[in-house]
């Protein structure tokens, strides 16, 4: 017997709150941008947390093994993420 995984909500990561771990499940925008961000190492399932937030202002990120890089906020709104389940490693992606 299979048991179905529930879904995870997904938010764009402009509403993610700071210090909140999350996985990266899409990004809403075309080629130019899928590879842009993947070139920085955001590539779907990547993990990450968010260290500053402001109301306004770039989002600083933490990405893999802690590398920092800021964000802007209409970048941020195209990247859509799924809390970060807890008892995985996220150093693995």
């Amino acid at each position: 017997m299979t048991i179905a995984a529930e879904p995870r909500p997904t938010l764009p990561l402009s509403m993610v709150a700071p210090q909140q771990q999350v996985r990266l499940v899409e990004i809403r925008g075309g080629h130019r941008l899928r590879k842009r961000l993947a070139d920085l190492g955001l590539t779907m399932g990547t993990t990450l947390r968010v260290v500053q937030a402001h109301g306004h202002g770039p989002m600083i990120i933490a990405v893999r093994h802690d590398t920092r890089m800021a964000v802007g906020r209409g970048i941020a709104h195209k990247l859509i993420v799924a809390l970060h389940d807890n008892g995985a490693d996220p150093h693995t992606t």
